[in-house]
């Protein structure tokens, strides 16, 4: 049941001004792949895509900042696409697709 604190909270993440310490708050509920700290390492390799050459470059300069277990979430991140892409060109993946769509046409 969403209460009225539940509605004000998403409202201040949807864009309006916070305080320091709400957003505080806010990143304690996510996960910890989630955090800004993983994000930004995210963002700032991910900018230079596709140049492999200068996203292994950032790698290594944000691997000096981050622990083993923040670089495997970084990693994992950056590799979400890749792995989508694949999941989604695979038979079984493409057969459950179209028994879904079966499901769908047929109520």
């Amino acid at each position: 049941m969403e209460t009225n604190g539940d509605r004000q909270q998403v409202i201040l993440v949807l864009g309006q001004q916070m305080s320091k310490k709400e957003k505080t708050n806010v990143f304690t509920h996510l996960p910890e792949y989630l955090q800004p700290k993983i994000l930004s390492a995210v963002a700032f390799i991910n900018a230079v895509q596709p140049d492999l050459e200068k996203a292994v470059e950032r790698i290594n300069i944000v691997s000096k900042s981050l622990s083993l277990k923040e670089m495997n979430w970084v990693m994992h991140l950056l590799s979400l696409e890749k792995i989508s892409q694949m999941m989604s060109t695979h038979p079984d993946y493409q057969n459950f697709v179209a028994e879904k769509e079966k499901e769908r046409t047929v109520h």
